[in-house]
């Protein structure tokens, strides 16, 4: 059955990752909403339009949206994903010009017409989705399912010590996000972490002649080089790509719910999603009560990146 998306995404390596895992899987792509994040909007936006071309995804609108977080200075992460988002591979950028400039109310429009038929599927900051409910606060009602990558459930972060990018860097947003009353899967670090990409896989992408798979080669070298110092050998985390997968197929996973909230206070904690793990306290049974959330239990890593492969041509 084919599934509806509407990616809210930043574009950098992992989110382009993201897309074509998407694309390969059969999603419809019904739009893409760009936000702050790994890189200024603006680069973001430019990007997602880049990975659609690649794969002939031109009519797929592209909105951009937030350019700044609800409460904080923008910060990016240049560091990670090269100055132009992208690893700095010398790829050749769209000159597609974006739909749009009011993703956040584009999100609501395309919630309007087709309710209930939508996934959304948030991969950066969560700006543009926290607008959204502000904007029209029974976007929980008209969406089908949201999936989240974000977080760091009883795990470090990567942006502070509890804090992951994502959320660390809107946090206000991601509050209101945990707040709304729909069934959000909050895939984090406690799930992304334990996933490197193999060598095996590596191997397959490094060889492989398909454009998706040379184009996805070239801009995972800067990744690769900055994960190798944390992950001990040369790799990298596909978070996002991991997020959409879960998102099409939510039985590559088993799930389990807990209360949780976001620290937005201006401490070290700032930007922590606390998720209450004590053994003694009832598991929630309302998946739409406000502050509850599902996290992933366990991941079916090696049908992952099977599907990842093929996604690739590889």
């Amino acid at each position: 059955m084919t599934i509806d998306l509407l990616l809210d995404c930043d574009t950098g390596v992992d989110d382009a990752l993201a897309i074509l895992y998407a694309a390969g899987e059969g999603a419809r792509l019904r739009a893409c909403t760009v936000t702050h994040g790994n890189v200024p909007v603006a680069i973001g936006t430019r990007n997602t339009l880049t990975v659609l071309d690649l794969i002939g995804l031109v009519d797929v609108p592209v909105y951009l949206g937030a350019a700044r977080p609800i409460a904080q200075p923008l910060e990016t992460s240049e560091l990670v994903h090269g100055r132009d988002g992208l690893g700095d591979a010398g790829v050749v950028f769209s000159s597609r010009a974006p739909a749009g400039d009011l993703a956040a109310a584009e999100i609501v429009r395309l919630a309007r017409e087709s309710p209930g038929e939508l996934t959304l599927v948030a991969v950066g900051p969560l700006t543009n989705i926290g607008l959204a409910l502000l904007l029209e606060p029974r976007l929980p009602q008209l969406v089908g399912r949201i999936v989240v990558m974000g977080g760091a459930v009883g795990v470090p972060g990567n942006t502070s010590q509890l804090g992951e990018a994502n959320i660390w860097h809107d946090p206000e947003a991601a509050q209101l996000v945990l707040d709304a009353a729909w069934d959000l899967v909050l895939v984090g670090l406690e799930t992304t972490m334990r996933c490197p990409m193999p060598d095996d896989v590596l191997r397959r992408i490094e060889t492989g002649t398909d454009p998706r798979a040379r184009f996805v080669w070239a801009i995972i070298q800067g990744y690769l080089a900055f994960y190798e110092a944390s992950l001990g050998r040369r790799s990298c985390i596909p978070h996002d790509a991991i997020a959409v997968a879960l998102a099409i197929d939510p039985g590559l996973a088993s799930y389990r719910s807990v209360e949780a909230f976001v620290e937005t206070g201006q401490g070290r904690t700032r930007g922590a999603v606390v998720g209450d793990l004590r053994a003694f306290r009832p598991v929630p049974t309302d998946p739409l009560a406000p502050g509850v959330i599902r996290i992933v239990d366990q991941f079916d890593t090696d049908t992952f990146y099977q599907r990842l492969l093929a996604s690739l041509g590889a």
